[in-house]
């Protein structure tokens, strides 16, 4: 068996080199065009990318483990989905309702706080649904309200008693004092004289 020449050895060898050499300039180029790529997906800045890839490409391997450590943790995409959901979040924080008295939040269906017992809302006394406190008018069945509930709406004249609604005119009846010319007595007409004497000598005793 004869041994190869020294030629045929230097031949292979240079082959084999060559190969050698064309795969790591393959890598070479391969790293320099993905940290092209992916520096544009995490930066618009075009001096940060034109950095990256020289930084890449003359310091081979050294340079792409520099660019992993000092690159942005986050692509544009990234960073853009998560300002939607946070964006998201804050508009569904703002949209639940809290009580003005409290600050606590509160579901759109109550009437009252019941942490600090505000009034939220009323009631409209002919559909029952819930209608905001300043609301005169009854958005859903058109009925004009009387809010009994407000400040000095229980003195009600009573004139107007018998154009409320059953609900309120009850109210209002039991609110509505009866009072003559006895004074503070809340004595009606149809009282009699002997049973003023009965309560009076009641109290008396």
């Amino acid at each position: 068996m004869t041994l190869p020449s020294v030629d045929a050895i230097i031949a292979y060898t240079t082959i084999c080199f060559a190969i050698f050499g064309a795969l790591l300039a393959a890598l070479w180029l391969s790293l320099v065009i993905w940290t092209f790529r992916d520096m544009r997906n995490r930066s618009r800045d075009p001096f940060a990318q034109i950095l990256s890839v020289l930084v890449v490409a003359l310091l081979p391997g050294i340079g792409l483990i520099v660019y992993l450590i000092l690159r942005p943790p986050e692509t544009l995409a990234e960073a853009y989905e998560r300002a939607l959901e946070e964006e998201a979040l804050l508009q569904e924080i703002e949209d639940r309702p809290t009580c003005p008295g409290c600050s606590r939040v509160v579901n759109p269906q109550w009437i009252l706080c019941p942490h600090c017992h505000t009034r939220l809302h009323k009631a409209c006394p002919h559909c029952n649904n819930l209608m905001e406190l300043h609301w005169n008018l009854c958005p859903y069945c058109g009925s004009q309200q009387v809010d009994v509930y407000a400040s000095g709406s229980l003195r009600t004249d009573p004139d107007d008693i018998g154009s409320m609604p059953p609900e309120t005119r009850s109210f209002a009846d039991d609110s509505h004092p009866v009072a003559d010319d006895d004074g503070a007595n809340g004595w009606s007409d149809d009282t009699t004289d002997s049973q003023k004497a009965a309560a009076g000598s009641g109290d008396e005793a």
